[in-house]
């Protein structure tokens, strides 16, 4: 059975995905209010701490190469199901890790697991979906992500708070395992989905094929961007908002949460929205609404004014990132999986960049000027990749 067949689509194919996707997100987004927390038990540094949150998010990237040619090659629901059950057993070693070292080594492995889950999805939902329809479905794919912000990452600051982030880390070891034995139940059994075999001058020829799309560059530029710009900061939420005492831990799990918030609501929106305006008009205007999040909190304002303006981030973070999203999928019909990994470790790279350039930058030249420079280059990258692939467009018509 197929699954670019559209036949076998039925009521419980994007559900399932979007199960996985949960999974994947809880479980890289629940560390970031949790950072002071294990850095007082773990006695190291704040900055020491957030490392973790690379410690999932570069492994995560760095499979990308090799997991993205795996599921075009021998089946992607394959690879999905074999990533879930990692996932959920370097999860569970992570929360009973008694020292840093070995969680960070579970959370790396955690994050190599996940790598296997998300393009793996995002690929298939290309495969099933077309024009119009696909934006869509991504976009309710990716209330899985936002769900995880919005819930999970300000819940974790609570539970965290009260009852230690081995609790938190054991919650999404449980979400990952009901996550393996939905898509194992639900997804069909996918025959192999390529003749290739796996050599290593097969998939520099499928990389190949993905960069003689001119959009590819532009499509990997700029989530790299966000990552670094947006998600480099969050690990810091928490700290900067203790040293001007607007708040704690559980604050901190409260704005972060917010840009989900954002992002549900462009969800919500999205199917009007795709009826007025065009894909490359989001991107601009999510480049002009994306920098609100920064800087409100370089301003120092109250923590619940704060929360707000990172909503309009998450917000203005759909625009474009689902936008780019949809852009890649696109990138090579016949090697999806491979294109969106590209996408993946492309952002996930500067997610894992971002808190040590941030807290490099901090220790610099302040608080203050990190975050405008952080809202600057995400209003920049909008703003610009609207008109590139703009002018791409106009050259292709021509």
């Amino acid at each position: 059975m197929q699954l670019g067949e559209k036949s076998t689509l039925n009521r419980l194919f994007l559900p399932s995905l979007c199960l996985a996707g949960l999974a994947v997100n809880v479980a890289g987004r629940t560390i970031e209010p949790l950072v002071t927390i294990i850095s007082a038990e773990f006695l190291v540094g704040v900055a020491t701490a957030a490392h973790l949150t690379s410690a999932y998010t570069l492994p995560f990237a760095l499979g990308q190469p090799v997991l993205g040619p795996l599921g075009d090659m021998y089946g992607k629901t394959r690879i999905l199901k074999i990533s879930l059950l990692a996932l959920s057993g370097s999860l569970l070693l992570a929360a009973v890790a008694p020292t840093l070292e070995l969680l960070a080594l579970a959370r790396f492995c955690a994050g190599l697991a996940g790598g296997g889950v998300i393009p793996a999805c995002m690929a298939a939902i290309g495969d099933v979906y077309t024009g119009e329809r696909r934006q869509i479905a991504i976009s309710r794919f990716i209330t899985m992500n936002l769900l995880a912000q919005i819930f999970a990452t300000s819940a974790s600051g609570f539970i965290g708070e009260a009852y230690g982030w081995r609790i938190v880390i054991l919650t999404s070891a449980c979400i990952a395992i009901v996550a393996a034995i939905a898509t194992r139940a639900m997804l069909p059994a996918e025959e192999r989905a390529s003749t290739q075999r796996f050599t290593l001058r097969t998939v520099v020829h499928n990389y190949g094929i993905v960069f003689r799309n001119p959009k590819a560059v532009l499509c990997y530029s700029t989530v790299f961007l966000e990552g670094v710009a947006l998600f480099g900061i969050l690990p810091y939420v928490g700290d900067i908002l203790t040293r001007q005492s607007r708040g704690g831990v559980a604050e901190a799990g409260m704005v972060i949460g917010a840009l989900g918030v954002g992002g549900l609501v462009y969800v919500l929106l999205v199917s009007r929205l795709l009826l007025r305006f065009t894909r490359y008009q989001f991107m601009a205007a999510g480049g002009v609404v994306m920098p609100a999040g920064p800087l409100a909190l370089m301003a120092s304002t109250p923590w619940h004014v704060t929360a707000f303006a990172f909503a309009i981030t998450g917000f203005g973070f759909m625009l474009l990132h689902n936008s780019i999203q949809t852009e890649a999928v696109e990138l090579a019909p016949d090697l999806r999986q491979s294109a969106y990994s590209l996408h993946a470790l492309s952002f996930l790279s500067g997610q894992a960049a971002g808190p040590p350039l941030m807290g490099i930058s901090m220790a610099v030249v302040g608080d203050q000027a990190s975050l405008f420079l952080s809202a600057c280059v995400l209003a920049g990258t909008g703003i610009v990749i609207a008109w590139l692939f703009r002018r791409l467009a106009s050259e292709g018509s021509t």
